[in-house]
This record gives structure tokens, sequence and C-alpha cells, in this order.
């Protein structure tokens, strides 16, 4: 994948997963193990977009590919399990 191409989907993928942390409604688990698991992923999810943003700045775009599509990942699954809503858009936000 050539560097303008990455970095054009990249600047998509960070506002939608921006957009998504922001905007999401967080349904815990009552089991306060699987509260806590769910805690634990969020904090990954959000570490993942954080790097994804300065690997981003630094011009590495494969490297902050990868942490963006791993942040959108941990994200979905939080939300197939029922503990998060939030949709994927680009909405008006930055």
């Amino acid at each position: 994948m050539d560097d303008e191409l990455a970095k054009s989907k990249l600047e998509r993928y960070i506002k939608y997963a921006k957009n998504a942390l922001k905007d999401m409604v967080v349904c815990p688990p009552n089991d306060p193990s699987l509260s806590s698991k769910l805690q634990y992923n969020l904090s990954l999810a959000k570490q993942y977009f954080e790097d994804s943003r300065y690997y981003f700045g630094k011009g590495d775009f494969i490297t902050a590919l990868v942490c963006i599509a791993y942040c959108e990942g941990l994200l979905d699954a939080c939300r197939n399990l029922g503990w998060l809503k939030y949709e994927w858009n680009l909405g008006d936000k930055d």
C-alpha cells in the first residue's frame, strides 16, 4: 500500500474511532469479573487509538493502520457482546 492511500484510509479510520470512543454508551455486565474485562478492553482500545495517532504523526502509516485496526476490533468485540453501543460514523465532530 502506498503512503498516500494509507494516509487517506487512516484519516478516515481515526475519525471513525474517535467518534465511536466519544459517543459510545457503555452497558457494563452485572458480573464484576466481566465488567473488569470490559474496562480492560476499553483501556486497550484507547491505548491503540492513541498509538495510531502517534504513529500517524510520525509518518509510520503501516504501524498506525495496525493500531487503529486493533482499536476497532476491540470496540467491535465489546459491542458484539452487548457491552457497548455506538455507530461507526464520521459525523461532523473533530
